[in-house]
């Protein structure tokens, strides 16, 4: 009997790439550069061991950008975590593949070509797929979601923040902690929240808008203590703890996300001002310490809409007043007065 040769596909997610462009930054020395993150989905009819994946950036003109490849099993071994082999039924994900480009010019596309062979047959078996990178044109202006002081960007827009574990939705989320008079996060050992300088702050609304998602069931975690599986009841988005969402209008939303128990001052369909109150800082959901969480994105839901990159208006980095930029990761920012 003839054998079936198999077929391999592969699959992003998502399905559409948007593209943080970072051409407008509060220091010079910054940019600019551009980023973008996916997941890369491998399923095949018979079982194949992977042996090449080759990624391929392409601008608007058609030209190749920027190439990373991985070639031989040793290779594979380490970009799969040992799981090379694909197995019918069953698949396989190479997670968080992370662009971080030099340069301003447009980017059109992210060719993926996948090699490998049939475990029974040896005979060789390909794949190639094609993901577009799409840029987003920002139109809601948005303020700082905190009323004053200074404040840490601790994670943001780079490839350390672990928000691109999730490609979908937190790509260019930010994390933002309160920093106290003596330049730390926290007084004492930070055991309790109420050590945390962020804790209790107000949260601002960063532009006019509706709101259309609140959950505020979720009490705040001690610092560093891991969010007991039973608060999730089996919904993953619960992670996030208490969040307001925000629709801006023409799909942009804004996620506010682990406010502080209780502090939830609007319901869904409310109308709400910019640098109106909202909530405040907490530590809600699946969160290491007091801090708040904050993103934006072209739908209400987390984990299905994709995140877009985001600039903010009127604020103060390095001793200067910003008029909109984007705030790079580690730098220390304030509203500006």
């Amino acid at each position: 009997m003839a054998v079936t040769e198999a077929e391999m596909r592969l699959e992003a997610r998502p399905a559409r790439v948007y593209v943080g462009l970072y051409d407008r930054l509060p220091h010079p020395g910054l940019g600019p550069v551009q980023e973008f993150v996916f997941d890369l989905g491998i399923t095949a009819t018979r079982p194949v061991v992977l042996t090449d994946v080759v990624w391929r950036v392409y601008d608007q003109t058609d030209h190749v950008a920027a190439v990373r490849q991985r070639l031989g099993q040793a290779a594979m071994h380490e970009l799969t975590l040992g799981q090379y082999g694909v197995a019918p039924g069953m698949g396989l994900i190479i997670p968080r593949c992370y662009f971080l480009e030099q340069g301003a010019l447009p980017l059109s596309h992210v060719r993926v070509s996948a090699a490998g062979y049939d475990y029974e047959t040896q005979a060789a078996v390909t794949a190639v797929l094609e993901i577009p990178l799409v840029y987003h044109q920002q139109r809601a202006k948005l303020r700082l979601p905190v009323a004053d002081g200074a404040w840490w960007a601790i994670t943001g827009n780079d490839w350390s923040s672990m928000h691109k574990a999730d490609p979908v939705s937190w790509t260019f989320a930010y994390d933002f902690v309160r920093l106290g008079p003596d330049g730390q996060t926290f007084t004492g050992r930070g055991l309790r929240n109420e050590d945390h300088y962020s804790f209790g702050q107000p949260v601002l609304a960063p532009a006019a808008g509706k709101i259309v998602q609140v959950r505020a069931d979720m009490p705040d975690q001690p610092p560093g203590q891991p969010l007991d599986a039973d608060q999730l009841a089996g919904d993953a988005v619960r992670l996030a703890g208490n969040v307001v969402v925000i629709g801006h209008g023409r799909g942009e939303f804004s996620y506010l996300a682990h406010l502080q128990s209780g502090s939830v001052q609007v319901q869904v369909g409310d109308m709400v001002k910019k640098g109106q109150p909202v909530a405040a800082v907490g530590n809600s959901g699946h969160s290491p310490g007091p801090h708040l969480h904050y993103h934006f994105q072209d739908g209400p839901n987390l984990f299905v809409d994709r995140g877009l990159p985001v600039m903010f208006s009127d604020f103060m980095a390095v001793g200067d007043r910003v008029q909109q930029a984007t705030i790079p990761s580690r730098m220390i920012v304030s509203p500006a007065r």
